[in-house]
C-alpha cells in the first residue's frame, strides 16, 4: 500500500492519496482545490494512475478540487447517494467496497456532520483482512467530532448514532485519519496531531465521554462557535449549484482602484496590522497574510458578490493570497494595487489610520479615561479564561451583526489574543461608519504577561 497525507496548514484541511503499487492505481480522498497538481505529481512519481476520487462529505469550509482533478485524470468522482451534487458523479452506499489492487475501502455511512458523510475503512489485503485505519472525514477528529450545526440537534443525534454504530465498535488499534485538523472551522477544539487511534479517542476525546445521546447533543449544541457566512456559498459551489470561477487579478493604478472602491469594490489589505494602521485605503479590511485562517477570515467579512482588490506587501504574498482565497471560494479578486500605498499617497487620495497602543498605554488609560471602552473580540472560551473588567465581549464573527452595541461617541480600544483579529474587527466596523478606534498590540497575551488583572465569570 502507498499512503500519503496532504496537510494545508493554513486551513487545517487534510486529504489523502492511497494506492497499490502492484496494480499501479490510486484513489484521492477529499482533494483540495489548491493541491491538485501535488496529487498528480506524487502519483506520477510513484508510478500510479489516479483512477477514483472520493469525497467523505460535502465540504463547507473550502472548495473541493474534485472536478479539477477529474478533468486532469479522467477519474470518476464518487459521492454518497445522499449528496445533492448536480455534476456528474458515481454514487455509493453503506457497506459498498472499492478495490484498488490489494487495497480495499469499505464505505461506512455516518450521517451527522452532513447527511452524506461517510467514513472509509481501509484494509491492506496483502497484510490481512483486518482494517488498518479509517478515514473518518468530519465525523471523528483527533480530540473532537464534527460540527452538527448544518442540521441542528437532529444532526447531533445522528452523529452520536453514527459514532456508536460505525466507529466505536472498531478495535482500539485502528488508526484514525480525519479530513480536518487543528485550525479548521469544522470542529471546536481539535488537536494539532493529524492522526490518532480509535482507542486513544475513545479514552481521551472529550466529545466521546458523554454519558448517552442527550448529554452528547447538549455538549455539541451548547459549545458551537458561530457559523461563518461563507459556509452556504461554499456548499453551493461544491454541489455545483454555484459556478466556479478562476480569479485573474490585474494591476490597478491608485486612481483606478479609487474609482473601483467608489463603485462598491472591497479592498482587502493583507499587510500586518501595524503597517495597516499607519495608513490605509478608507473602507479596507485588514487581514494579514500570515494570520491563522487567513482565507477564511477574508471570506467571512468580504461583502457577498463584491469585487475584491488586494493591497499586498509584495508579489509572493499576492500569489499566496489569491491561491488561498480561491480555496475558500472568494473568486472575485479582480485586481491589486500595483504600486501600493506609495502611489496612493502621491496621488493625494484619502488615507485613514488606526493608532496602535500597548497594554501599558491601555492600563494607564483605564485609570485616566472613564469614557474609554475596551472591546474583547476573542472567542467565548478565551473570554471565560479571563478578561479585562467591564470590557464588552464582541466575538470576531459577531462584530458586524452586533454593531449596534458599539457606541459611536466613545473611544474604543480593541484587543484579541495578539492583535490580528482586533485589527480585522476594527477595519470591518470602520466600513460600517463607526470611528474612534485603537488597536491593542500584543492583546491579552501581552496583558497577562505584564501582570495586569483579569476577571472571570
Amino acid at each position: 500500500m502507498i499512503f500519503q497525507q496532504f496537510l494545508n496548514e493554513d486551513a487545517g484541511c487534510l486529504s489523502y492519496l492511497i494506492g497499490c503499487g502492484q496494480a499501479g492505481e490510486a484513489v484521492v480522498v477529499d482533494p483540495g482545490r489548491d493541491r491538485v497538481d501535488d496529487y498528480v505529481r506524487l502519483a506520477r512519481k510513484k508510478g500510479l494512475r489516479i483512477t477514483q476520487i472520493i469525497e467523505t462529505h460535502t465540504h463547507a469550509d473550502h472548495i473541493s478540487g474534485n472536478r479539477d482533478l477529474a478533468s486532469l485524470t479522467r477519474a470518476p468522482i464518487i459521492l454518497h447517494h445522499a449528496s445533492k451534487a448536480v455534476f456528474d458523479h458515481l454514487s455509493i452506499r453503506d457497506g459498498d467496497e472499492i478495490d484498488i489492487g490489494n487495497v480495499r475501502l469499505k464505505v461506512l455511512h455516518t450521517p451527522g456532520h452532513t447527511p452524506d458523510s461517510i467514513c472509509l475503512l481501509v484494509i491492506d489485503r496483502s497484510r490481512g483482512i483486518d482494517p488498518w485505519f479509517v478515514l473518518t472525514g468530519d465525523t471523528l477528529f483527533v480530540g473532537d467530532v464534527g460540527r452538527p450545526d448544518l442540521g441542528g440537534a437532529q444532526a447531533a443525534e445522528n452523529l452520536y448514532e453514527s459514532l456508536c454504530r460505525a466507529l466505536l465498535p472498531l478495535d482500539d488499534s485502528v488508526e484514525v485519519d480525519p479530513a480536518h485538523g487543528s485550525g479548521s472551522l469544522c470542529g471546536r477544539a481539535m488537536s494539532a496531531k493529524s492522526g490518532s487511534t480509535i482507542g486513544f479517542e475513545r479514552r481521551f476525546n472529550p466529545a466521546l465521554q458523554a454519558r448517552g445521546k442527550a448529554e452528547f447533543v447538549e455538549l455539541l449544541m451548547s459549545s458551537l462557535p458561530a457559523k461563518p457566512p461563507s459556509f452556504e456559498t461554499i456548499v453551493g459551489k461544491n454541489q455545483g449549484l454555484i459556478p466556479l470561477q478562476a480569479a485573474k487579478p490585474r494591476p490597478y493604478t491608485a486612481r483606478e482602484a479609487w474609482e473601483a472602491v467608489t463603485r462598491g469594490a472591497c479592498v482587502v489589505d493583507i499587510r500586518d496590522p501595524a503597517t495597516f494602521g499607519e495608513g490605509h485605503i478608507p473602507g479596507a479590511l485588514n487581514v494579514w497574510i500570515e494570520s491563522p485562517q487567513f482565507a477564511d477570515r477574508v471570506g467571512w467579512f468580504v461583502p457577498s458578490g463584491a469585487p475584491v482588490l488586494l493591497v499586498a506587501p509584495g508579489p509572493s504574498d499576492l500569489e499566496r493570497a489569491v491561491q488561498g482565497l480561491t480555496r475558500v471560494g472568494v473568486d472575485q479578486v479582480v485586481g491589486f494595487l500595483q504600486w501600493g500605498m506609495i502611489e496612493w499617497r502621491s496621488e493625494g487620495l484619502p488615507v485613514e489610520t488606526v493608532p496602535q497602543v500597548t497594554v501599558y498605554d491601555l492600563a494607564g488609560w483605564l485609570e485616566e479615561r472613564p469614557d474609554l471602552l475596551v472591546i474583547d473580540v476573542r472567542e467565548p472560551f478565551e473570554w471565560l479564561d479571563g478578561h479585562i473588567e467591564r470590557a464588552l465581549h464582541l466575538p470576531m464573527l459577531e462584530a458586524v451583526r452586533r454593531k449596534s452595541e458599539v457606541p459611536a461617541d466613545r473611544p474604543k480600544a480593541v484587543l484579541c489574543a495578539g492583535g490580528l483579529r482586533s485589527s480585522l474587527v476594527i477595519s470591518a466596523l470602520k466600513r460600517e461608519g463607526i470611528q474612534g478606534w485603537y488597536n491593542v498590540t500584543g492583546g491579552m497575551t501581552a496583558w497577562l504577561k505584564a501582570g495586569y488583572a483579569v476577571t472571570k465569570p
